[in-house]
């Protein structure tokens, strides 16, 4: 029996078993799940655009096999947490279920010289994907969000392929990876290299990381059945989505609306010109235009005296930022702004409202960020009932913003229905993050433009540039050749002086 002291610090969860109701578009990838698990297969990827109910087909899905898989992890992000919690409760699928966050992983190993218990979470981490072993063997390990997993070094990742690749011989888990955003490069999909394998008639590979699985993904050649194109992305895409271990689809095939971006170019005095200019100048001399990595909060590029410096220059874009919100607001919409630095936050929140309150608007602006988790679903659901019309945040997974959300609150309540749009005050966001923004408010079928706000004339339209190349590549490993287009479309034309356009945006 799951209990709490074992795993989460919080009772596990054991509901009736119910009825799911499925999308049209869901009930094959639910399926295909349950294939994947009888046809002997030692996982299925599931990708599929955001906001498109992965947490649903997957609980479909593996209620299909509940008779052959009684137990169930789920790793997931700390602010998703309660999400996939109520819909298990909810939809009460007949398993035992535990719920944990990437950061807490650990609690579910034993180590042989050291009490786990007894050290700093970061050091237990540690030791526990070093040669930690696991203190429950689950039937399955699905993980949200699967693109915390793209790094094979990280703590996380390892400790991740501990539990699904126990030591002592018993029968591993069946391994449900899900996501929007998977990969952006080969290398990152190292995590499903055990389901890749099985596609192809091979063995996994030896090594997961650098060269090792570079040329492992290489040799992946014609013959039993591996793929019969030239081209490591399209090997990758033939395998995992065209021989039962995986599913991806796009926005179009499941009859949801495309993503529309707008690019909006922001004039500012010369003098802040020059100034913000030259910040975004030694922010790429000393950073490079890095197509296919993402900075985000927290790492060591955090220090760097050129990133300070960006930080600093992008408070000269708060007061354009927020007549742009203010604009729409006025217009009936209600508005997401994600930003990048704590006090590019603040300070937007605050001028937000002031340019609110002058135009005799409600002024009251939610502000979520990582550092009062417990705040943070009280303003989402007070931005979702209308309480608040624009949400300030850095947070962009885990959370929803979009209209007619049913449920808001557990009590049955609905999402105001107010079109919504999201506004990107910083472009320092690039890779994987700027597609998990943009799904945050177009969900559930809702429609929600994205609106990115670029100052005319500087080195920061060549980093945008470079994010919208690395966003391309990631919607070509999730085959969806549509998107890429448009996003490279955009690319183009900041490369080629997306000062030319018109000031109010240009769109694609």
């Amino acid at each position: 029996m799951l209990v709490q002291e074992l795993l989460t610090g919080q009772r596990d969860i054991a509901p009736a078993p119910s009825v799911l109701h499925l999308r049209d578009y869901q009930t094959p990838r639910a399926q295909a799940i349950a294939a994947a698990h009888q046809a002997g297969a030692p996982g299925f990827a599931l990708v599929s655009p955001t906001g498109s109910g992965k947490t649903m087909t997957v609980l479909a899905g593996l209620n299909a096999i509940r008779a052959q898989v009684h137990t169930v992890l789920v790793v997931t992000k700390l602010g998703a947490v309660p999400a996939w919690r109520r819909a298990i409760t909810s939809y009460g699928v007949g398993q035992r279920w535990v719920v944990i966050n990437p950061e807490r992983l650990w609690r579910l190993f034993l180590h042989r010289q050291h009490n786990l218990g007894s050290l700093p979470a970061e050091r237990a981490s540690a030791l526990a994907a070093a040669s930690g072993l696991p203190r429950v063997l689950f039937d399955a390990v699905v993980v949200d969000e699967s693109q915390v997993l793209a790094t094979p070094e990280s703590v996380r990742s390892r400790l991740v392929y501990r539990l699904t690749h126990p030591q002592d011989g018993s029968t591993p888990p069946f391994f449900v990876p899900a996501s929007a955003t998977p990969f952006s490069t080969v290398q990152e999909t190292s995590y499903a290299a055990d389901l890749i394998a099985f596609a192809a008639g091979v063995e996994p590979p030896a090594e997961r990381t650098g060269t090792g699985y570079a040329q492992w993904v290489e040799n992946l050649r014609p013959g039993s059945r591996a793929a019969t194109d030239d081209g490591g992305v399209k090997r990758i895409r033939e395998l995992l989505y065209r021989h039962g271990v995986g599913s991806t689809a796009t926005q179009e095939e499941l009859g949801l609306p495309t993503q529309a971006r707008e690019i909006h170019w922001i004039e500012l005095s010369a003098q802040d010109q020059e100034m913000y200019d030259g910040a975004w100048a030694q922010f790429i001399r000393a950073h490079g235009l890095r197509k296919l990595r993402e900075l985000r909060p927290g790492r060591a590029d955090r220090g760097s005296e050129a990133l300070r410096s960006v930080q600093k220059a992008s408070l000269l874009k708060v007061p354009h930022v927020a007549r742009h919100v203010a604009d729409l607001v006025q217009g009936g919409h209600q508005v997401v702004v994600p930003a990048w630095f704590l006090d590019t936050v603040d300070a937007l929140a605050a001028d937000i409202a002031r340019e609110l309150r002058a135009r005799g608007l409600p002024d009251h602006v939610a502000v979520i960020t990582g550092e009062q988790p417990g705040l943070r679903e009280p303003r989402r659901i007070a931005f979702q009932l209308g309480q608040a019309l624009v949400c300030v945040t850095n947070a962009v997974e885990a959370l929803n913003f979009q209209a007619g959300e049913r449920d808001v609150d557990g009590a049955g309540t609905t999402a105001t229905t107010a079109p919504r749009i999201t506004v990107f005050a910083d472009v320092l966001c690039g890779g994987k993050l700027s597609l998990q923004a943009e799904g945050r408010t177009q969900r559930d079928g809702q429609e929600a433009p994205s609106h990115y706000l670029v100052v005319r004339d500087t080195k920061e339209q060549l980093w945008l540039a470079s994010a919208f190349w690395a966003l391309a590549g990631t919607q070509e490993l999730v085959h969806s050749s549509t998107d890429a287009a448009a996003l490279e479309e955009l690319a183009y034309l900041l490369d080629d002086g997306a000062g030319q356009a018109t000031s109010t945006g240009a769109s694609v």
